[in-house]
């Protein structure tokens, strides 16, 4: 059965504040939501694939962050690591060719790291390409860009899980770290049903969108069962289980 794998990606960042006073100190217009100035605090990949009868399966939910690995190489150490042990299968990101590559591609300059094959730079590179950006790829050749929160809640995602999506500070305590565990892995699963949708709209064969999203929810929450939004998760699976429901029951 031919499949479909994707890796969805999400980084968390924090600005460096040394790093600001320096460049300020070249150039008082300098700002600290330049990229330059980014470090990575935390990363989450999410792996799924569609087969040929559009059917859902999910992989691995992984994470890393500075609490549990000491510092930022570590951290893009262990992601280019993942992904480069999966290097046949593209990474999803959304508006990731603005922030989150630059800043990994940054943290691997630093750091003296290798990047992954989905991150390597290779003109003329023909085949399927290694690093989807949904935001531009919705963007297409238009001015105007979406969100990911104002894409999820057109889908009618419910507006808890999207509002937990904003950005974080950066943890100062044990458990803030935990929250922000949570927080980058969840941000991964809402990249991915995007990206269901996405899919669904460009009629990929066979896949209907409902109970591709359950399979998501479904496969995310066997792997983070004791994640701080499941019972969220949960309530949102059924609601849509529940309509696939009533939409059966009203064509027969």
């Amino acid at each position: 059965m031919a499949k479909q794998s994707y890796i969805a990606l999400d980084c968390e960042f924090h600005w460096d504040q040394e790093l600001h006073e320096a460049h300020r100190a070249m150039d008082k217009r300098s700002k600290r939501r330049a990229v330059a100035v980014k470090k990575v605090m935390a990363a989450a990949v999410f792996q799924f694939s569609v087969d040929d009868e559009g059917r859902v399966s999910t992989g691995e939910v992984a994470s890393w962050n500075e609490y549990d690995w000491g510092d930022e190489e570590a951290v893009v150490t262990q992601l280019f690591d993942f992904l480069r042990g999966r290097e046949d299968k593209p990474i999803v990101t959304f508006g990731g060719l603005a922030t989150d590559i630059p800043v990994l591609l940054l943290a691997g300059l630093a750091h003296g790291l290798r990047l992954p094959p989905q991150m390597i730079d290779q003109p003329g590179r023909r085949g399927p390409r290694p690093h989807l950006d949904l935001g531009l790829m919705l963007k297409g050749g238009g001015r105007t860009w979406s969100h990911l929160s104002q894409v999820l809640l057109r889908m009618g995602v419910p507006l808890n899980l999207v509002a937990a999506k904003p950005a974080v500070r950066r943890p100062a305590s044990a458990g803030a770290w935990q929250n922000l565990r949570d927080h980058v892995e969840l941000d991964c699963l809402l990249l991915s049903i995007a990206k269901l949708g996405w899919l669904v709209a460009q009629g990929t064969d066979c896949l209907r969108l409902e109970p591709a999203i359950i399979g998501l929810i479904e496969g995310f929450l066997r792997r983070r069962p004791e994640h701080s939004l499941s019972n969220e998760l949960r309530t949102y699976s059924n609601r849509l289980q529940q309509d696939l429901a009533s939409g059966f029951d009203l064509a027969t």
